[in-house]
C-alpha cells in the first residue's frame, strides 16, 4: 500500500511542480509587462527635457505693427494694418521719396515665417518672405519695363533686413 501512494505521489508531484513553475512563470510575465507598460506610459506623459523650447521673437505678429526695412538701394516705413492693407514710404539712397496705400495679400506661414503680396497703383508688384525672429525679408518685384521681351515686365529679387518697431 505504501509503494501505491509513493507511486501516486510520484507521478504527481512532477506535474504539480509544472503547474507551479507555468503559474509562476505566468505571475513573473505578467507583473514584467505591468512595469513596461507603466514605464511607457509615464515616459509619455513626461516633458522631455531634451528637446529644444519653442521660443518666438517678441515681434513674431507683423500685423497691426510698423517695421523699417533695409534694402540695398533703399529704406522702406511699412504699417501692416489688420484690415488688410499697409501703408509704404522709401526713400533711395538719392533721398528720392514714394509712398502709397496698398491692399496686401496676408498668409501667417508660421510662428515667425509670413508671406505677403501687393500690387501697387502703378502695376508694381510686390511678395516678400518676412522672417520677423531672423530679421530678414525675401522679395521679388516685378514692374513695368516696356524693353523687356517677356510681357514687358522686369523682375527681380531683393534681400532686405527688417526690425518690427512697434
Amino acid at each position: 500500500m505504501q509503494n501505491l501512494k509513493t507511486i501516486k505521489v510520484n507521478s504527481i508531484q512532477p506535474k504539480m511542480d509544472k503547474l507551479i513553475r507555468n503559474s509562476f512563470t505566468a505571475t513573473l510575465k505578467t507583473t514584467i509587462y505591468g512595469f513596461l507598460a507603466a514605464a511607457i506610459v509615464l515616459s509619455c506623459n513626461r516633458k522631455n527635457e531634451n528637446l529644444p523650447e519653442k521660443r518666438t521673437s517678441a515681434n513674431s505678429e507683423l500685423l497691426g505693427k510698423k517695421a523699417i526695412i533695409t534694402f540695398p538701394e533703399m529704406r522702406a516705413e511699412v504699417t501692416y494694418h489688420k484690415d488688410s492693407t499697409l501703408h509704404w514710404k522709401t526713400t533711395d539712397k538719392n533721398g528720392l521719396i514714394n509712398e502709397g496705400d496698398e491692399k496686401m495679400d496676408y498668409k501667417k506661414l508660421s510662428e515667425d515665417l509670413h508671406f505677403l503680396n501687393w500690387i501697387e497703383k502703378d502695376g508694381w508688384t510686390v511678395s516678400q518672405v518676412v522672417n520677423t525672429k531672423d530679421g530678414t525679408v525675401k522679395s521679388f518685384w516685378s514692374f513695368a519695363d516696356d524693353s523687356s521681351p517677356r510681357g514687358k515686365r522686369k523682375s527681380l529679387f531683393v534681400d532686405g533686413k527688417i526690425e518690427v518697431v512697434k
